[in-house]
Protein backbone atom coordinates (compact mmCIF):
# COMPACT_ATOMS: atom_id res chain seq x y z
CA UNK A 1 0.00 0.00 0.00
CA UNK A 2 1.11 3.51 -0.96
CA UNK A 3 0.30 6.81 1.36
CA UNK A 4 0.53 9.93 -0.43
CA UNK A 5 -1.68 13.49 -0.08
CA UNK A 6 -4.98 14.59 -1.96
CA UNK A 7 -4.12 14.66 -5.65
CA UNK A 8 -4.63 18.56 -5.43
CA UNK A 9 -0.79 18.06 -2.71
CA UNK A 10 0.18 15.43 -5.14
CA UNK A 11 3.96 17.60 -6.26
CA UNK A 12 4.62 17.40 -2.13
CA UNK A 13 5.17 13.39 -2.76
CA UNK A 14 6.97 12.49 -5.65
CA UNK A 15 6.37 8.99 -5.01
CA UNK A 16 2.92 9.30 -5.34
CA UNK A 17 1.47 6.47 -8.17
CA UNK A 18 1.04 8.11 -11.56
CA UNK A 19 -2.09 6.73 -12.26
CA UNK A 20 -3.20 8.84 -9.53
CA UNK A 21 -2.01 12.16 -10.01
CA UNK A 22 -2.64 12.86 -13.55
CA UNK A 23 -3.92 16.08 -13.95
CA UNK A 24 -3.71 18.57 -17.37
CA UNK A 25 -0.65 19.52 -17.73
CA UNK A 26 -1.52 23.43 -18.70
CA UNK A 27 -0.66 25.16 -15.38
CA UNK A 28 -2.49 28.75 -13.56
CA UNK A 29 -1.77 31.63 -15.73
CA UNK A 30 -3.70 33.41 -12.35
CA UNK A 31 -3.71 31.71 -9.28
CA UNK A 32 -6.91 31.59 -7.33
CA UNK A 33 -7.00 33.98 -4.32
CA UNK A 34 -8.98 36.24 -2.28
CA UNK A 35 -7.39 40.17 -2.18
CA UNK A 36 -8.13 41.83 1.72
CA UNK A 37 -9.45 45.14 0.33
CA UNK A 38 -10.54 46.34 3.91
CA UNK A 39 -9.82 49.94 4.41
CA UNK A 40 -7.41 49.64 1.84
CA UNK A 41 -7.52 51.74 -1.46
CA UNK A 42 -8.85 50.58 -4.48
CA UNK A 43 -8.55 53.58 -7.70
CA UNK A 44 -10.77 53.14 -10.79
CA UNK A 45 -9.74 54.86 -14.02
CA UNK A 46 -12.95 56.47 -15.58
CA UNK A 47 -15.94 57.08 -14.91
CA UNK A 48 -18.58 55.73 -18.29
CA UNK A 49 -20.71 52.74 -17.58
CA UNK A 50 -18.10 50.45 -17.69
CA UNK A 51 -16.64 51.90 -14.19
CA UNK A 52 -20.09 52.01 -12.80
CA UNK A 53 -20.40 48.01 -13.50
CA UNK A 54 -16.96 47.55 -11.66
CA UNK A 55 -17.69 50.50 -9.02
CA UNK A 56 -20.95 48.62 -8.51
CA UNK A 57 -18.84 45.18 -7.51
CA UNK A 58 -16.13 46.82 -5.44
CA UNK A 59 -18.96 48.38 -3.54
CA UNK A 60 -19.77 45.38 -2.15
CA UNK A 61 -16.44 45.21 -0.23
CA UNK A 62 -14.86 47.41 2.66
CA UNK A 63 -12.77 49.22 0.06
CA UNK A 64 -11.61 52.70 0.21
CA UNK A 65 -12.45 53.50 -3.64
CA UNK A 66 -11.14 56.36 -5.35
CA UNK A 67 -12.38 57.54 -9.38
CA UNK A 68 -10.02 59.27 -11.21
CA UNK A 69 -12.08 61.09 -14.13
CA UNK A 70 -12.64 64.43 -15.51
CA UNK A 71 -16.12 63.93 -15.90
CA UNK A 72 -18.49 60.76 -14.75
CA UNK A 73 -21.80 59.30 -15.64
CA UNK A 74 -24.83 59.47 -13.60
CA UNK A 75 -24.87 56.61 -11.92
CA UNK A 76 -20.92 56.91 -10.72
CA UNK A 77 -22.35 61.11 -9.89
CA UNK A 78 -24.90 59.27 -7.19
CA UNK A 79 -22.55 57.00 -5.92
CA UNK A 80 -19.75 60.26 -5.34
CA UNK A 81 -23.16 62.37 -4.01
CA UNK A 82 -23.69 59.17 -1.33
CA UNK A 83 -20.88 59.28 -0.25
CA UNK A 84 -19.51 55.71 -1.35
CA UNK A 85 -16.13 57.03 -3.43
CA UNK A 86 -14.13 59.57 -3.92
CA UNK A 87 -13.99 61.67 -6.96
CA UNK A 88 -10.46 63.13 -8.26
CA UNK A 89 -11.94 65.54 -11.02
CA UNK A 90 -8.91 65.59 -13.00
CA UNK A 91 -6.64 63.98 -15.57
CA UNK A 92 -4.63 61.08 -14.98
CA UNK A 93 -1.32 61.93 -12.59
CA UNK A 94 0.82 59.08 -11.89
CA UNK A 95 0.99 59.64 -7.93
CA UNK A 96 -2.92 59.82 -7.99
CA UNK A 97 -2.82 56.19 -7.31
CA UNK A 98 0.02 56.35 -4.37
CA UNK A 99 -0.69 53.74 -1.36
CA UNK A 100 -3.60 51.72 -3.93
CA UNK A 101 -3.24 47.77 -3.60
CA UNK A 102 -4.99 47.56 -7.24
CA UNK A 103 -6.28 49.84 -10.31
CA UNK A 104 -8.91 49.17 -12.66
CA UNK A 105 -8.05 50.85 -16.30
CA UNK A 106 -12.17 51.28 -17.45
CA UNK A 107 -11.08 54.30 -19.73
CA UNK A 108 -10.59 52.29 -23.39
CA UNK A 109 -7.67 54.55 -23.88
CA UNK A 110 -4.30 52.90 -25.05
CA UNK A 111 -2.30 56.03 -24.68
CA UNK A 112 -3.49 56.06 -21.01
CA UNK A 113 -3.08 52.49 -20.18
CA UNK A 114 0.12 52.53 -21.70
CA UNK A 115 0.50 55.42 -18.92
CA UNK A 116 -1.30 53.88 -16.37
CA UNK A 117 0.62 50.11 -16.31
CA UNK A 118 4.21 51.58 -16.40
CA UNK A 119 3.23 53.78 -13.33
CA UNK A 120 1.65 50.49 -11.61
CA UNK A 121 4.76 48.38 -12.17
CA UNK A 122 7.04 50.94 -10.58
CA UNK A 123 4.84 50.76 -7.43
CA UNK A 124 4.37 46.98 -7.80
CA UNK A 125 0.01 48.04 -7.54
CA UNK A 126 -1.86 45.10 -9.45
CA UNK A 127 -3.39 46.19 -12.58
CA UNK A 128 -6.77 45.23 -14.43
CA UNK A 129 -7.22 46.74 -17.81
CA UNK A 130 -11.07 46.18 -18.76
CA UNK A 131 -11.30 43.69 -21.59
CA UNK A 132 -7.40 43.62 -22.13
CA UNK A 133 -5.97 41.17 -21.14
CA UNK A 134 -2.83 40.95 -21.98
CA UNK A 135 -2.11 43.72 -19.76
CA UNK A 136 -4.13 42.51 -16.66
CA UNK A 137 -2.16 41.43 -13.12
CA UNK A 138 -5.76 40.02 -12.45
CA UNK A 139 -8.77 39.24 -13.51
CA UNK A 140 -12.22 39.60 -12.06
CA UNK A 141 -14.28 36.01 -12.32
CA UNK A 142 -17.56 35.14 -12.31
CA UNK A 143 -19.23 34.89 -9.37
CA UNK A 144 -22.39 33.95 -7.62
CA UNK A 145 -22.60 36.02 -4.96
CA UNK A 146 -23.51 34.41 -1.42
CA UNK A 147 -22.80 36.66 1.32
CA UNK A 148 -20.63 35.32 3.42
CA UNK A 149 -20.43 32.71 0.90
CA UNK A 150 -18.55 33.60 -2.45
CA UNK A 151 -18.44 31.43 -5.15
CA UNK A 152 -16.00 32.34 -8.24
CA UNK A 153 -15.65 30.62 -11.60
CA UNK A 154 -12.92 31.88 -14.07
CA UNK A 155 -11.59 30.37 -17.32
CA UNK A 156 -8.48 31.99 -17.14
CA UNK A 157 -9.92 34.80 -19.31
CA UNK A 158 -10.01 32.73 -22.30
CA UNK A 159 -13.54 32.29 -22.24
CA UNK A 160 -16.08 34.76 -19.79
CA UNK A 161 -19.07 33.76 -21.54
CA UNK A 162 -18.78 30.58 -20.34
CA UNK A 163 -17.84 31.57 -16.57
CA UNK A 164 -20.95 33.21 -17.17
CA UNK A 165 -23.13 30.61 -18.19
CA UNK A 166 -21.76 28.30 -15.40
CA UNK A 167 -22.69 30.83 -12.67
CA UNK A 168 -26.03 31.56 -13.84
CA UNK A 169 -26.60 27.17 -13.93
CA UNK A 170 -25.07 27.54 -10.11
CA UNK A 171 -27.78 30.17 -9.21
CA UNK A 172 -30.21 27.54 -9.49
CA UNK A 173 -28.10 24.76 -6.96
CA UNK A 174 -27.10 26.84 -4.25
CA UNK A 175 -29.78 28.93 -2.67
CA UNK A 176 -29.81 32.76 -1.75
CA UNK A 177 -30.68 31.74 2.17
CA UNK A 178 -26.88 29.53 2.12
CA UNK A 179 -25.71 32.79 3.25
CA UNK A 180 -27.98 32.08 6.75
CA UNK A 181 -25.80 29.24 8.07
CA UNK A 182 -22.66 30.78 6.96
CA UNK A 183 -23.59 34.01 9.06
CA UNK A 184 -24.08 32.05 12.04
CA UNK A 185 -21.51 30.08 11.64
CA UNK A 186 -19.01 32.34 11.76
CA UNK A 187 -20.95 34.45 14.85
CA UNK A 188 -20.03 30.86 16.41
CA UNK A 189 -16.63 30.27 15.84
CA UNK A 190 -15.19 31.59 18.89
CA UNK A 191 -18.07 29.29 20.71
CA UNK A 192 -17.22 26.27 19.27
CA UNK A 193 -13.59 26.69 19.88
CA UNK A 194 -14.04 27.23 23.25
CA UNK A 195 -15.64 24.33 23.49
CA UNK A 196 -13.76 22.22 21.25
CA UNK A 197 -10.22 22.65 22.15
CA UNK A 198 -8.63 20.56 19.14
CA UNK A 199 -8.61 21.17 15.71
CA UNK A 200 -10.39 17.64 14.79
CA UNK A 201 -13.34 17.81 17.40
CA UNK A 202 -13.85 21.13 15.41
CA UNK A 203 -13.96 19.92 12.20
CA UNK A 204 -16.36 17.05 12.70
CA UNK A 205 -18.86 19.19 14.56
CA UNK A 206 -18.53 21.48 11.78
CA UNK A 207 -18.95 18.67 8.99
CA UNK A 208 -21.83 17.68 11.13
CA UNK A 209 -23.51 20.67 11.23
CA UNK A 210 -23.34 21.56 7.83
CA UNK A 211 -24.23 18.24 6.70
CA UNK A 212 -27.55 18.41 8.94
CA UNK A 213 -28.57 21.72 7.68
CA UNK A 214 -27.75 21.13 3.84
CA UNK A 215 -29.62 17.93 4.31
CA UNK A 216 -32.55 19.14 5.63
CA UNK A 217 -33.02 21.97 3.04
CA UNK A 218 -33.63 24.60 5.23
CA UNK A 219 -30.92 26.87 5.40
CA UNK A 220 -32.95 29.81 5.56
CA UNK A 221 -34.41 28.47 8.68
CA UNK A 222 -31.39 27.69 11.12
CA UNK A 223 -31.31 29.78 14.06
CA UNK A 224 -28.28 30.35 16.15
CA UNK A 225 -30.38 28.38 18.92
CA UNK A 226 -30.15 25.32 16.03
CA UNK A 227 -25.93 25.81 16.54
CA UNK A 228 -26.26 25.69 20.01
CA UNK A 229 -27.97 22.56 20.01
CA UNK A 230 -25.76 20.50 18.10
CA UNK A 231 -23.26 21.53 20.26
CA UNK A 232 -24.74 20.74 23.14
CA UNK A 233 -24.98 17.31 21.75
CA UNK A 234 -21.61 17.00 20.13
CA UNK A 235 -20.06 18.05 23.91
CA UNK A 236 -22.15 16.51 26.90
CA UNK A 237 -22.68 19.35 29.14
CA UNK A 238 -20.36 20.09 31.79
CA UNK A 239 -17.60 17.42 30.12
CA UNK A 240 -13.47 18.47 28.38
CA UNK A 241 -14.20 17.92 24.64
CA UNK A 242 -13.04 14.95 23.04
CA UNK A 243 -12.13 13.09 20.15
CA UNK A 244 -15.49 11.10 19.24
CA UNK A 245 -15.11 7.88 17.37
CA UNK A 246 -14.38 8.01 13.66
CA UNK A 247 -16.90 6.17 11.47
CA UNK A 248 -16.19 3.92 8.41
CA UNK A 249 -17.74 3.34 4.54
CA UNK A 250 -17.15 1.24 1.93
CA UNK A 251 -18.26 2.37 -1.37
CA UNK A 252 -18.03 0.51 -4.76
CA UNK A 253 -18.26 3.48 -7.79
CA UNK A 254 -18.54 2.14 -11.75
CA UNK A 255 -18.15 5.53 -12.98
CA UNK A 256 -15.12 6.80 -14.82
CA UNK A 257 -15.00 10.43 -13.95
CA UNK A 258 -16.43 12.81 -11.36
CA UNK A 259 -19.55 14.10 -12.73
CA UNK A 260 -20.96 10.90 -12.94
CA UNK A 261 -20.57 9.40 -9.55
CA UNK A 262 -23.18 10.01 -7.17
CA UNK A 263 -23.99 13.33 -5.12
CA UNK A 264 -23.82 10.99 -1.39
CA UNK A 265 -20.55 9.57 -2.39
CA UNK A 266 -19.19 12.79 -3.58
CA UNK A 267 -19.78 13.82 0.00
CA UNK A 268 -18.35 10.95 1.40
CA UNK A 269 -15.22 11.45 -0.51
CA UNK A 270 -14.84 14.76 0.56
CA UNK A 271 -15.47 14.92 4.46
CA UNK A 272 -13.27 11.51 4.31
CA UNK A 273 -10.23 11.83 6.14
CA UNK A 274 -8.54 8.56 5.00
CA UNK A 275 -9.52 7.18 1.97
CA UNK A 276 -8.19 3.40 0.79
CA UNK A 277 -8.86 2.97 -3.04
CA UNK A 278 -8.19 1.19 -5.85
CA UNK A 279 -5.94 2.21 -8.22
CA UNK A 280 -8.24 2.51 -11.24
CA UNK A 281 -10.50 5.13 -9.39
CA UNK A 282 -9.96 7.89 -12.08
CA UNK A 283 -7.84 10.77 -10.62
CA UNK A 284 -10.43 13.90 -10.88
CA UNK A 285 -12.80 11.38 -8.61
CA UNK A 286 -9.84 11.69 -5.96
CA UNK A 287 -9.68 15.06 -6.58
CA UNK A 288 -12.85 15.52 -4.51
CA UNK A 289 -11.05 14.75 -0.93
CA UNK A 290 -10.00 17.50 0.93
CA UNK A 291 -6.48 19.29 0.74
CA UNK A 292 -5.69 17.20 4.15
CA UNK A 293 -6.71 14.12 3.50
CA UNK A 294 -4.36 11.02 3.28
CA UNK A 295 -4.78 8.65 0.37
CA UNK A 296 -4.02 4.95 0.86
CA UNK A 297 -3.25 3.03 -2.81
CA UNK A 298 -4.85 -0.59 -1.99
CA UNK A 299 -2.57 -2.21 -4.15
CA UNK A 300 -1.17 -5.26 -2.79
CA UNK A 301 3.08 -4.57 -2.44
CA UNK A 302 5.84 -7.27 -1.17
CA UNK A 303 7.47 -6.88 1.91
CA UNK A 304 11.14 -6.81 1.89
CA UNK A 305 11.43 -10.75 1.79
CA UNK A 306 9.34 -10.55 -1.56
CA UNK A 307 6.52 -11.89 -0.30
CA UNK A 308 3.00 -10.24 -0.67
CA UNK A 309 0.86 -9.98 2.69
CA UNK A 310 -2.96 -10.04 3.58
CA UNK A 311 -3.67 -6.93 1.89
CA UNK A 312 -7.35 -7.31 3.23
CA UNK A 313 -6.58 -8.19 6.74
CA UNK A 314 -4.07 -5.20 7.15
CA UNK A 315 -6.17 -2.71 5.51
CA UNK A 316 -9.45 -3.48 7.95
CA UNK A 317 -6.58 -3.07 10.73
CA UNK A 318 -5.40 0.24 9.75
CA UNK A 319 -9.09 1.31 9.16
CA UNK A 320 -10.14 0.47 13.06
CA UNK A 321 -6.97 2.24 13.76
CA UNK A 322 -7.99 5.21 12.25
CA UNK A 323 -11.28 5.27 13.29
CA UNK A 324 -10.10 4.59 16.76
CA UNK A 325 -8.29 7.81 16.23
CA UNK A 326 -11.65 9.56 15.40
CA UNK A 327 -10.75 9.54 12.03
CA UNK A 328 -13.09 9.06 9.29
CA UNK A 329 -12.28 6.58 6.89
CA UNK A 330 -13.52 5.67 3.46
CA UNK A 331 -12.91 2.16 1.53
CA UNK A 332 -13.49 3.36 -2.48
CA UNK A 333 -13.65 0.40 -4.69
CA UNK A 334 -13.97 0.57 -8.29
CA UNK A 335 -16.70 -2.44 -9.77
Amino acid sequence: MTYYRAPQNSTLNATAPRATTDQPDEKFAYFPAFVKVQGKKVVVLGGGEVAAGKLRLLLRSHADITVIAPEVCDDVANMHNAGQITWERAPFVDTMINGAIMVFDATDNPHLTKRVEAATKRRNILLNVVDKTAHCDFIVPAILDRAPIMITISTGACAPALARMLRQRLETVFPATLSNIAKIARDARETVAAHLSDSLSRQRFWTRFFQNTLRADNTGKVTPDDLAHELRTFVPQGSSATVPSGQSLQVTISADNAYDIPHGVAGNIETADIIFHDDDVAPDILALARRDATLISMSPSSDKHGEIPDTGLAISKQIQFFTQQGMNVLRLCRN
